[in-house]
């Protein structure tokens, strides 16, 4: 039996006040709670330490994440602005690491397969009602990309928002574009910039984590191939006053050794890295770099890139490397809510690297504030992250067993075999 209305009756209320929570615990002001779960938000599927938010395509999984996000019921809890974007993932990746972050505060919504917003794209637009970005002259959408700009004046004509086309024939354009666009907003250029290879099949899935924590603390963005080095990411790197610093997401097979020591011209070089895509996200997950920045003696300001999570109690976005275009609007969650880092599974199993990351952010039933802050979305609906994976996802975030019979228990339940117990809300799901 799959969800029945026992589980629906759980699950409902449960979204409701998590949606709250999210609403009052964002990078801005955003008090207050929604009058009435808003449809999709309602479809969400919840454990003890988990929440999926299913959805079986990119554009309405990202009105699902606006929907649990944005209450919008007034000005406070509405977003700044909203990115809107065609379903191309490069041009996604690259708007989600430069915009979100405040002082514009935007989630990102998908232009439909004829490039145009679909009905519900533009009802969802119409119900967030952005306030506009103020440093931006009231700007309450970003058509981004290779989007139509003829989509700009049918916002501005059926919704009446004020709309900024920051379009751009391709990604690595794109990233420029926004860099110098961002600098004129913030009066500055982020020093830290994350950079991404875009030639390499899995470029972007590499770069999720880095860009979860963009979206969470506003850093620069810039794309390289494997191999060489666009002019304008030279043009990116050189603006910064007293040299970058770089953090590079993939190891060499990603992006060359040549690659990185060129880079080194333009200031100092890291890298995110792990064996595979899961491992390199939950490295990022763990990574801190901090130190002394550039600056004189009243205008100094320390480095501190990256979440540094060792510990429990903190918020997970968990995707699936089957659906990357959906995974990238889900980047929200670490931006609006409690915030946390993006970590990526496979449709039907959680990666030794995932599972050993979650086990150090495991906490002990003596730290109730850490069991209860310890908490992991799922993304899209079971064909992209099983049921099997939310559930062992679900036990890796609960307290350590304290004694010989629970240390038993748990290695029953284990990712080796099926999972057996019931759920954390009492509801029971026959597979």
């Amino acid at each position: 039996m799959r969800g029945g209305r026992k589980w629906q009756a759980l699950a409902r209320p449960a979204v409701i006040l998590i949606a709250t929570v999210l609403a009052s615990t964002g990078c801005g002001s955003t008090a207050g709670a929604p009058a009435s779960a808003t449809p999709l938000a309602a479809e969400a599927i919840v454990t003890a330490h988990t929440t999926r938010l299913p959805a079986s395509d990119p554009e309405t999984q990202a009105i699902a994440l606006t929907q649990t996000v944005y209450a919008a019921t007034r000005e406070d809890n509405a977003p700044g602005a909203i990115i809107l974007c065609p379903q191309v993932a490069a041009e996604a990746f690259t708007a989600m690491n430069r915009i979100t972050h405040m002082p514009v505060n935007a989630p990102l919504l998908y232009l439909g397969s004829d490039g145009r917003p679909s009905a519900a794209t533009m009802a969802e637009m119409k119900r967030l009602r952005p306030r506009g970005v103020v440093q931006d002259g009231k700007v309450q959408v970003y058509l981004v990309g290779t989007a139509d700009p003829r989509v700009a004046y049918e916002i501005e004509r059926k919704l009446h928002y004020k709309v900024r086309t920051l379009l751009a024939p391709n990604p690595v354009a794109l990233a420029e574009l926004l860099d110098r666009w961002e600098a004129a907003l913030k009066t500055d250029h982020a020093d830290e910039v994350v950079i991404s290879a875009l030639d390499h099949p899995q470029g972007i899935a590499y770069g999720i984590g880095a860009m979860s924590f963009n979206a969470h603390m506003g850093k620069a963005f810039a794309w390289v191939y494997r191999d060489s080095i666009p002019d304008a990411t030279r043009r990116i790197l050189a603006r910064r006053f007293g040299g970058a610093y770089m953090y590079l997401t993939g190891n060499d097979d990603v992006i060359s050794d040549r690659v990185a020591a060129e880079l080194s011209r333009y200031g100092y070089v890291q890298r995110i890295q792990g064996p595979d895509v899961y491992a390199a996200n939950a490295v990022n997950a763990g990574y801190k770099d901090f130190g002394r920045n550039f600056g004189y003696w009243i205008g100094w300001k320390s480095r501190d890139f990256g979440w540094g999570i060792s510990e429990a109690g903190h918020n997970f976005v968990i995707g699936s490397t089957a659906d990357i275009l959906s995974v990238i609007p889900a980047v929200l969650l670490g931006h609006m809510g409690k915030h946390g880092p993006t970590l990526l599974v496979a449709p039907d199993s959680v990666p030794q690297s995932v599972r050993t990351f979650l086990e150090h952010a495991r906490p002990y039933a003596t730290g109730p504030r850490e069991t209860v802050l310890n908490f992991a979305w799922i993304i899209g609906d079971e064909a992209h992250v099983s049921w099997r994976v939310q559930r062992e996802i679900d036990q890796l975030l609960r307290p350590r067993p304290t004694s010989l019979a629970g240390i038993e228990s748990a290695a029953g339940d284990s990712v080796g075999g099926e999972v057996r117990h019931a759920d954390s809300l009492g509801a029971g799901r026959e597979r």
